[in-house]
């Protein structure tokens, strides 16, 4: 068993979310390889902010596991509210093929084992460890 810290940031929080999701997604492969060919959408919610966090990541993590196996490359947030804890977003990339993308590290599942959003006025940090 072993564990991977995502650290992302961007000058707000949706920026910061996006690269968290981008980073995890480099972890399993090399996103130079990875073609924007279609785009897909997701949705998910949670009970805080931390919750919000995990269930993006899950949303995402989930589509590459199942069919389609979708790897992003690029990540857009269209819809973030931070009082009822809910986000859309889509993101841009192709079906996972083991003859074009290479394995790297096998992510199972985010965590919320020392999960921080570090909210500042021109700044946002996002520190996520994932299950390997």
């Amino acid at each position: 068993m072993a564990d991977i810290q995502l650290h992302s940031w961007g000058s707000k929080i949706e920026e910061a979310f996006e690269a968290c999701l981008v980073s995890m997604f480099g972890y399993m492969t090399d996103l130079a390889k990875v073609e924007e060919q279609y785009e897909f959408y997701w949705k998910a919610s949670g009970d805080s902010m931390d919750g919000l966090l995990f269930q993006f990541l899950d949303e995402a993590l989930n589509s590459f596991h199942a069919e389609p196996c979708f790897v992003a490359k690029r990540v857009e947030i269209l819809r973030f509210d931070k009082e009822k804890f809910e986000i859309e977003f889509r993101g841009w990339g192709e079906s996972f093929d083991t003859s074009k993308h290479e394995t790297e590290a096998d992510i199972k599942s985010p965590t919320y084992s020392n999960m921080q959003i570090i909210e500042k006025l021109d700044r946002c940090d996002v520190y996520v460890i994932v299950d390997i």
